[in-house]
């Protein structure tokens, strides 16, 4: 399990607004948001998206890619990977691996709650 802490809430249209740790830049944050749009308010999809992104993980270690609808993750290397955008909502940029596999576990955890 990751320390590091992102928070998410919904805003009016009912999409997830993430908030990275302190420090996170705007890009990065935008980057990660556009990422998990297409999960919508399903903590089932995040699941799935963390489930796919381990076993991944497991085979490959590195150099693969996971994308969604609408953005691509490639592991660059056990300590980052790379967010992209196919569309140029955000311009592509690099976290740490710790801290996007956080992230997604925070989204989880965020996404369940909704459902409580």
């Amino acid at each position: 399990m990751s320390t590091t802490t992102w928070a998410f809430t919904l805003d009016e249209d009912n999409f997830v607004v993430a908030e990275g740790p302190v420090g996170t830049e705007k890009n990065v944050r935008l980057a990660f948001e556009t990422l998990i749009i297409p999960f919508g308010t399903q903590a089932e999809s995040a699941e799935i998206y963390l489930w796919e992104w381990h076993n991944m993980e497991r085979e490959w270690a590195s150099g693969y890619t996971l994308g969604s609808p609408s953005a691509t993750v490639r592991r660059i290397d056990q300590e980052r990977v790379e967010v992209g955008d196919p569309y140029g909502q955000f311009e592509t940029c690099t976290m740490g691996t710790v801290e996007f596999v956080g992230a997604l576990e925070d989204l989880v955890r965020f996404l369940r709650q909704l459902r409580s």
